[in-house]
This record gives structure tokens, sequence and C-alpha cells, in this order.
């Protein structure tokens, strides 16, 4: 009952408006919101083309300027973390999937090369995301073929220090001493490198150091912590600062053009192409991939009755789109027709079908390695070690 007086709220006045104007004023002005929609669209369009364009001209002249220095150019992830000195003489590498930092110099001799990558470490352990956001060489690139000022994250996320106990860090301290260094050389240059292990609980270590904010979209949206940690887990490993070139950006790898404007506009109720310094601050992407999550199973997926089976198709969905989930059942992009088939289906059955007939390898690799992933953090939450 209170949802029917609450309907007639939100559609009385508009039932009114629509019933005082003329047929040839609606027309009107059902034209003016086509053009309102099509002017921001083609603003979208335009703004999301243009950020391409920069950040592929900006990709090439950060691999030449590597290059120039390393026999290969090694980048940052979705799962690692690269970041290159403004000389291009130091890297530094956490691979959050494989848990271990990888230290590169290139230096004259071995007590210079160790000298530096002690020093590295010391800083690394210092480090937030908005320090690294900072010096992002690529980012400063994009941002100034775009001809515009660089926003930089606020966010004092860390990036390893949240993982590491004082004892640890000194530990690897000790190591990075007795450590024998591998040696590369390379045209005139001699590279220096050394890879140090994380503790083996990293990557739970650093998946509580979100719980607060996870739980908290959790209790919001109604949708299941586990879920929102285990679409971490698979899609960034947890690195604060994951990217992958489609492009999508932070812990939840958040596309700006489609699930970033979608759930911007349904957050906030404006049109706004999500940059990568605002999905760098993990509060935020939590907060959009979470609602993210909650919009596919509440509308584009609502017409699925058995929970179970839309959840499935929920994870299918964050990874491919609905359209993509509905050519597993009836070969086309219509979700609506395709519910209808899967409501006749049991869980399992749904789950089978997704398994043989999603059109992307990856995404059913993708569904399987999710679902395992929330069962565990299931177990972990209710057990208390997470």
């Amino acid at each position: 009952m209170a949802n029917q007086k609450q309907l007639i709220k939100i559609l009385l006045p508009l039932f009114i408006f629509i019933n005082v104007l003329s047929a040839n004023q609606y027309e009107d002005w059902l034209k003016t919101q086509g053009k309102q929609y099509n002017t921001y669209k083609k603003s979208i369009d335009d703004q999301y083309n243009a950020y391409k364009k920069a950040q592929k001209e900006a990709f090439n002249d950060y691999k030449k300027d590597i290059l120039k220095k390393w026999p290969k150019a090694e980048i940052s992830t979705k799962h690692k973390w690269v970041e290159y000195g403004n000389d291009y003489k130091e890297k530094k590498v956490v691979d959050y999937q494989k848990e271990k930092i990888s230290f590169e110099v290139i230096a004259k001799t071995p007590k210079e090369a160790r000298f530096k990558i002690f020093n590295m470490f010391n800083k690394l352990a210092t480090y937030t995301v908005d320090k690294a956001s900072k010096n992002d060489l690529l980012e400063k690139k994009i941002a100034k073929k775009l001809k515009k000022k660089r926003k930089i994250t606020k966010n004092n996320q860390a990036l390893i220090s949240d993982i590491l106990t004082k004892y640890q860090k000194r530990e690897i301290l000790k190591k990075l001493i007795k450590i024998k260094l591998n040696t590369i050389k390379f045209k005139d240059k001699t590279i220096f490198k050394l890879n140090v292990k994380l503790p083996a609980n990293s990557t739970l270590k650093k998946a509580g150091s979100f719980k607060t904010k996870v739980m908290d979209q959790s209790k919001k949206l109604n949708v299941p912590a586990e879920l929102i940690f285990a679409i971490m887990h698979s899609e960034s490993s947890f690195n604060p600062m994951a990217k992958s070139y489609i492009p999508a950006f932070g812990l939840m790898q958040i596309v700006p053009k489609t699930a970033g404007v979608d759930t911007y506009r349904y957050l906030y109720k404006k049109r706004k192409l999500l940059s990568s310094d605002y999905l760098y601050n993990s509060n935020n992407n939590i907060t959009i991939g979470s609602t993210y999550l909650k919009i596919l199973d509440s509308r584009y997926l609502k017409r699925i009755t058995n929970s179970q089976s839309r959840l499935y198709c929920t994870i299918a969905a964050y990874n491919t789109g609905a359209g993509n989930v509905s050519r597993a059942f009836n070969g086309t992009t219509n979700i609506n027709k395709a519910a209808k088939i899967i409501n006749n289906m049991s869980s399992k059955e749904v789950y089978k079908r997704l398994m043989r007939k999603l059109p992307h390898n990856e995404t059913k690799k993708y569904l399987k390695k999710v679902t395992d992933r929330m069962y565990a953090y299931n177990k972990l939450l209710a057990s208390g070690k997470l």
C-alpha cells in the first residue's frame, strides 16, 4: 500500500502535466527530452573519444620512453602496479596477485644498485594512492595530450604498508641486503634486479583494509558483502591502482563510459564521465562498483525470479554485459525474453548453461572464479577471519 501511494505521488504531477498539454505541445515536449538526451550522449561520447585518443598517443609515447632504457616495457595492469622514476632508471613493481615486490635499477655497481633498492623500498613502504597518482608518468602524459590540468586522486589508502607489520618490514630490509642481485646487460647499461615475496596472507590483509566500506555498501544496497569482495579479488587482487586499457580503473575495474556513467546518474542524478582520479579513490570505486551490482540485479535482470539464478547472471553481466548473458539463452541481447527461459530452469541449470553458452571464455572463467570466491569470503566473514 505504501509503495502504491509513493508511486501515485511520483506519477500524478507528470500525469497532470501531460494532460494539460495539447497534442502538439506534448510532441514538442517529447522532442525536447530526446534532444537533451542526444546532447548529453554526444557530450559523453566526445569526452570519451578525446580521452581514448589521448590515452593511445600517451601510451605509445610512454612505451617509447621506457624502451630507451629497458629491454621490455613493463606497465601497470589490473593486478600489478608499476612505477618508473622520473629519469626511467628505477622501476618498482607490486604484484598483488602473485604477492611479490620487484625492484630494478640501472646502476654502475652492485653496491650502488643495492643502496638505490633499499631507498626504493623505504619510499614504497610509505606510499599511498595519492602519492602513486601524483607520480604516474602515463597519467601526466594523458593530461598533457588533453591540455588539461591534472587532478590528483584524494586517497590515503596504502599500497603495501597496510599488509606489512613492523617486523615484516625489517625482515624485508634484511633480505634486500642479503639476496643476490640478478643482472641484465642492455645496450651499454647494467640492470640490477631483486624480487621479494610478500607475506603469505597479504591478499587477505589487503581485503581487510576495505572491509568497513564494503560492509557499509552491502548493508545500504542489500548486496552480499562476499559478492563485493569476490568481484574485487577477481578484478584487481585488491590493487587500488589497477588499470586496464579498455579503459577500466581501480579496485572493481569501473569502465567510465558504461558502468561509470549509468551508476553515477543512478546515485547522484547527474550525467558525468568519471575520470581516473575519481575512480582511483577506493571509496568512490567501491561505491560505484557495488551500486552497479545493485543496478544489474534490480533493473537489468529484475525479471529473473530465482535469486540464485539472478546472482549467476549478475556476476556474468558485470564482466560482459547483460546483452551477452541474454545471448547464452536465446541468441539475442533481449534480456527480458531470456528471463522467460531462465525462469523455467533451476539455478544449477542456469549456471551450466552460462558455462556452456556465454560468448566469451573469459566470462566463463570469471563466473567460476567469482562464485568460488564468494563461498570462501562468506566463510571468512562468518568466522571473523576477515
